[in-house]
Order: structure tokens, then C-alpha cells, then sequence
């Protein structure tokens, strides 16, 4: 028996790959990630007077959403990249990194729009709270 070689859709591999729809899975579940860390925040407030006692409670699930976001990020990135070079769907790969770039815009509309937040939205140490919310009392 003689060695045959491979078909050519074999020896592709991973160049093959609908990396447009790869790119567009890994921009919505970013998305996703993105609201269940806004949800995880949200029920780690606990009652006044609690301390911080629900928050090291959430914390652990904080960080691994922190941490997988992140990573679905930079693979919706690196996918549309490969889409975009491989010819292998690009208007995926385009969709994909608008709704990544919608992303960071709702992100950072509050510290774009506020007088006195940082970029991180942060208020700056040198005013007191309440000039900073405008709130006196």
C-alpha cells in the first residue's frame, strides 16, 4: 500500500476554518461576559453595614468572568484577523469587531462625557465626592 496523499481540504487545517463566524461567536460572548459581570457586581452589593463580605463571596466567579471575557476578546480580534487575511468569511470578522468596538464605546461613554472622571471613570483624589456628583448634603 502506497502512502496517498491527503486531500486538500486535509491538509488545510486550521486555514480552512469559518473564521468569520468563529470571530462573530467570540464577539457576543463577550458581550455576554460583559453582562454577567455586570450582574455579578450587582449581587455583590449587600446590605450597608455589611462590609465587604458579599463581595470576597463573588469575587472568585469576578475574576474567572474577568478573565474569560478578556480571553473571548482577544480570540474575536485574532479570529477576524485570520478571517480578514484567509478570506474566510471577512464580513463576519467586520461584523465581529464592530460590535467589539461598540463594546469598548458603551464602556467608555461614562468617563468620555463626565467633567472630572479619569479614563478608568474614577473620580480624581484632589476633589471631595460630593463636588465631584455635584451633591452637597
Amino acid at each position: 500500500m502506497a502512502d496517498v496523499p491527503a486531500s486538500p481540504a486535509v491538509r488545510r487545517g486550521w486555514r480552512g476554518w469559518t473564521w468569520g463566524w468563529i470571530a462573530l461567536g467570540a464577539a457576543i460572548a463577550t458581550w455576554c461576559g460583559v453582562f454577567l459581570l455586570v450582574v455579578l457586581m450587582f449581587t455583590s452589593m449587600g446590605s450597608p453595614g455589611d462590609g465587604d463580605n458579599t463581595l470576597r463571596a463573588v469575587m472568585p466567579m469576578l475574576l474567572a468572568t474577568l478573565s474569560l471575557t478578556g480571553t473571548a476578546a482577544l480570540a474575536c480580534v485574532t479570529a477576524s484577523v485570520l478571517a480578514f487575511r484567509l478570506r474566510r468569511q471577512p464580513a463576519g470578522g467586520g461584523v465581529a469587531l464592530a460590535l467589539l468596538a461598540l463594546l469598548m464605546l458603551v464602556l467608555l461613554i461614562p468617563s468620555l462625557t463626565s467633567r472630572h472622571a479619569s479614563v478608568a471613570g474614577v473620580p480624581p483624589a484632589t476633589l471631595p465626592i460630593w463636588q465631584v456628583t455635584g451633591v452637597q448634603g
